[in-house]
């Protein structure tokens, strides 16, 4: 007989007393200061005066060209050298070399200093050579890339699956839409890839369950099997953080389901957030992770004063409604870190609810050779004219909105204030957009 309860019914706090927490928070900070003691000591033998040789992977390739000097483009190529980001430019006519592994002789710019080293820092490249290594991924990239025939759509779904450079084109698109959170790999991925395995697995498991093994948990077991894949995912990834983030998220809260732990919990996702600070330092100056870890705090807030109501039609309602006040919540906070904005933005919510379909059948299309099917529609999307605005939220205004989002998790009240001014914000924005245009 198949179990009943698939999770445990007691909600108990991972850490409970100020005793606990000073411990764990002790522990962190002194894991923290390791990391950074062992990113210092790689900093100061980075070669600032006497040229060395690094190897690294060119994560982007693109032509630049000075106003002042129209006729003479030159390249600039982003590369990952041991967990960090370098910038060199070349006005040599180089091949595309994205992807590939290269050895890059120079030094580095003396005004890179220890903030930027785990931002970005430009390397001042004196001689780049190929080397012959390769991304073991490489072949499924070239089968995937194969079935467009257009680079710039190829680039679109290695982007999605891959996690590789996005073109500018797309990436224009995407800023002007709102849609970077969905292009980039990250939780939202891993959210919907492992819901969609879980959908593929859960009949045979319960056709197996039923005949041999009806002791077992079902969410525990899939849910296993499922981050094994994830971390298979992981691995073809190249260890790309935000995933990486993402996962060690994903399996932290699913050792918290398994013990009979409380997940929805705004203490613990600061928790979570300070080891992922901990064990990764540079996050601290992430864009991308501070968004995402704001984007599960207001999570955590709609599910909070918003509980879910029972029948079908109120479920696809509530589905509705979280997509629409995440992106209200979270769009302040967004224009505090980039200008772009349009009123199509609103198209992004309507994509964020069809892509939790759209990229698993996107993924199982381009497995079988038909991930071209959809290229027809994406030159259209491409080649659209999107006008927009750039607008920065100023500093007083940001933190006003802050506390107004802290404080929301002790106040119904405050929630709502909260979601009043990310409302009039954005009317505010709108109408900026309709004067301008």
């Amino acid at each position: 007989m198949a179990q009943k309860v698939k999770f445990s019914p007691y909600q108990i706090p991972l850490i409970e007393g100020a005793k606990q927490w000073c411990v764990a928070l002790l522990c962190l900070a002194l894991l923290c200061l390791v990391k950074i003691g062992y990113e210092y000591h790689s900093y100061t033998n980075l070669p600032f005066d006497t040229p060395q040789e690094i190897k690294a992977q060119v994560l982007l390739q693109y032509k630049k060209i000075k106003p002042d000097k129209p006729n003479k483009p030159y390249t600039v190529m982003k590369l990952e050298s041991s967990g960090h980001i370098f910038y060199i430019t070349s006005k040599e006519n180089l091949k595309d070399l994205q992807g590939r592994f290269v050895r890059v002789y120079g030094k580095v710019d003396k005004r890179c200093g220890f903030v930027e080293y785990f931002r970005s820092c430009f390397f001042i490249a004196f001689s780049i050579s190929l080397m012959p290594k390769r991304e073991f991924s490489a072949p499924l990239k070239q089968y995937f890339a194969s079935q467009h025939q257009s680079q710039i759509q190829a680039s679109l779904f290695g982007a999605l699956f891959f996690a590789d450079s996005l073109a500018k084109q797309w990436r224009e698109v995407a800023n002007k839409l709102g849609l970077a959170h969905i292009i980039a790999i990250s939780g939202f991925h891993l959210g919907v890839l492992s819901a969609f395995l879980f959908g593929l697995f859960v009949l045979p498991y319960r056709f197996l369950q039923n005949r041999y093994f009806s002791y077992r948990n079902e969410l525990y077991d899939l849910g296993g099997v499922i981050l094994l894949f994830m971390c298979g995912y992981l691995v073809l990834l190249d260890f790309t953080p935000s995933f990486l983030r993402a996962l060690v998220m994903g399996i932290l809260g699913f050792l918290l389901l398994f013990w009979g732990l409380e997940i929805v919990n705004f203490k613990l996702l600061g928790l979570v957030g300070a080891i992922c600070v901990a064990l990764f330092p540079s996050a601290a100056f992430n864009i991308g992770f501070i968004l995402s870890m704001a984007g599960v705090f207001y999570i955590f807030l709609f599910v909070k004063y918003c509980p879910k109501l029972p029948s079908v039609w109120n479920f696809v309602w509530y589905w509705v409604a979280f997509n629409v006040v995440i992106f209200f919540s979270i769009t302040p906070l967004v224009h505090y870190f980039f200008p772009y904005f349009s009123p199509y933005q609103l198209v992004s919510i309507p994509v964020s609810l069809a892509f939790v379909v759209a990229f698993p059948l996107m993924i199982v299309l381009h497995i079988f050779g038909l991930g071209g099917v959809c290229d027809k529609w994406l030159d259209m999307v491409v080649d659209l004219q999107i006008p927009s605005i750039d607008y920065y939220l100023s500093v007083p205004f940001t933190l006003c909105y802050v506390a107004l989002s802290f404080g929301s998790i002790f106040s119904r009240k405050i929630y709502f204030a909260m979601l009043a001014f990310a409302l009039i914000f954005w009317v505010y924005l709108l109408a900026r957009f309709v004067s301008a245009t």
